[in-house]
């Protein structure tokens, strides 16, 4: 079986089934951005694009060549998870850089959610004096609950299920999974 095969017995976690396959998520992400660089088409500066570690890095590596603008790129390191449970705090491995100052920046995350680590790290860009904060998620789960934030560009909606893979994780594993896949 071919590595890229997204019925390949290996990703498959207790019957969790394939969502999103890598075609269809490659085709919404370069739509994306489209959209994200029409947006931005008139910035006089590079664009700072801070990609949310670790769940950002597939979903993020897909984004930036569909971006048809200058781009400076770095990496936040926030996290309410320890293991596979949410916490209350948000713990940080690396904060937004001072140089966002009076720069527009775009974070781009793997799953929205609560909201809670998206509003968090928009707090901290607009309290270094970024102008102006804008975010991008590949997936924004319907929960009970409203998210205390919105994402601006959103690839794809998906029920209040447990997912994993393009950069997401089944315990500490499986972001490497070409698909999204849901647990039952």
């Amino acid at each position: 079986m071919s590595p890229l095969d997204t019925d390949a017995q290996h990703w498959h976690v207790d019957g969790a089934e394939c969502l999103l396959d890598a075609s269809t998520i490659r085709a919404a992400t370069a739509e994306l951005g489209a959209r994200i660089s029409a947006d931005y088409s008139d910035l006089s500066q590079p664009l700072v694009v801070l990609l949310i570690m670790n769940g950002a890095v597939v979903f993020g590596g897909g984004l930036l060549p569909a971006l048809a603008l200058d781009v400076e790129l770095d990496y936040v390191h926030a996290s309410r998870y320890r293991g596979d449970e949410a916490t209350d705090t948000l713990a940080w491995q690396r904060q937004p850089p001072e140089w966002v100052r009076g720069r527009e920046v775009l974070l781009v995350d793997d799953i929205l959610d609560a909201g809670a680590t998206l509003a968090a790290v928009t707090e901290r860009c607009l309290a270094l004096g970024a102008t102006g904060v804008r975010s991008a998620v590949l997936l924004h789960k319907r929960t009970p609950l409203p998210a205390v934030i919105a994402a601006d560009y959103v690839a794809f909606e998906i029920a209040d299920r447990y997912v994993y893979g393009w950069g997401m994780d089944y315990r500490g594993r499986m972001r490497n999974a070409p698909g999204v896949f849901a647990l039952p």
